[in-house]
């Protein structure tokens, strides 16, 4: 009974994000969440991240609709239209706080199955933005799938001088030879290693070597999902360059983000 009220779901929702992308993108949106720079504790940019509002079902968990988008290949149109929107908010956001940068990810699907490269390009050119601005993010597990086509977006990625940051490293497979050939910028910290090393001395000892490796690699690292100011005493330990989490600010609208984070400065 449950199994077939979820494929229902999923159909249904299946549908709507169809018919969203149809519309103009209605019903999409681009949350920020805030990343801070820990030596200034000032905000030093943002993530990107995409909401769903389903019209029967209320704001949908990007854990649920993503992997529909990824599968129906909307993830595609979706996608290029979140990166115009986020870039064009970027360079608004760069005339108050000039070096504020913006991380978007983009997902396997994206890298392999369209021009993400010149997507990039063009919205850097449309929008003026400097390369430093943007951070393409990519999550760890999807490299590992590697293909042709993704292969080629890193290295064009590489060749134009766009950062990347390395998403959710060490949930998966932690393939270090991955570091020394793609050389990212920013090594990301995911939640669930930062709640495991704030609880437990093995755990803590075990990221600690970790970031001591990846700064001896020459790459920065920013830890995410920091909650509390005690687990923020425990992880600034590690010294991380960035760090994001509610502690920090949650993400939210673009209207919110500016009110929030950027004009009180």
């Amino acid at each position: 009974q449950d199994k077939y009220k979820q494929f229902i779901r999923r159909r249904e929702i299946r549908v709507e994000l169809q018919n969203a992308v149809d519309h103009n993108f209605k019903n999409f949106d681009v949350y920020y969440q805030p990343i801070i720079d820990i030596h200034t504790r000032n905000l030093i940019g943002a993530e990107a991240l995409m909401r769903f509002t389903s019209e029967k079902f209320g704001m949908i968990s990007p854990a649920e609709f993503i992997p529909i988008l990824e599968e129906t290949g909307l993830i595609i149109p979706a996608g290029r239209w979140m990166m115009k929107e986020a870039m064009g908010k970027c360079s608004e956001i760069r005339k108050i706080l000039s070096g504020f940068r913006m991380s978007i990810n983009i997902s396997q699907v994206q890298a392999s199955k369209s021009d993400v490269i010149q997507d990039i390009s063009a919205e850097m050119k449309r929008t003026g933005l400097p390369l430093e601005a943007v951070i393409v993010e990519l999550t760890e597990s999807d490299l590992l799938e590697q293909n042709i086509n993704e292969k080629h977006f890193l290295t064009e990625l590489k060749r134009m001088g766009i950062s990347l940051a390395l998403d959710d490293f060490g949930t998966g497979y932690s393939n270090f030879h991955y570091l020394s050939e793609l050389k990212p910028e920013i090594i990301k910290i995911d939640r669930s290693f930062t709640a495991k090393a704030v609880a437990d001395e093995q755990e803590y000892y075990l990221l600690n070597q970790f970031c001591t490796m990846i700064h001896n690699l020459d790459m920065k690292i920013c830890i995410e999902g920091i909650e509390s100011a005690q687990e923020w005493l425990k992880i600034r330990k590690l010294c991380p360059e960035f760090t994001q989490g509610y502690f920090w600010g949650k993400p939210c609208g673009y209207e919110e983000f500016v009110r929030k984070f950027v004009q009180e400065k």
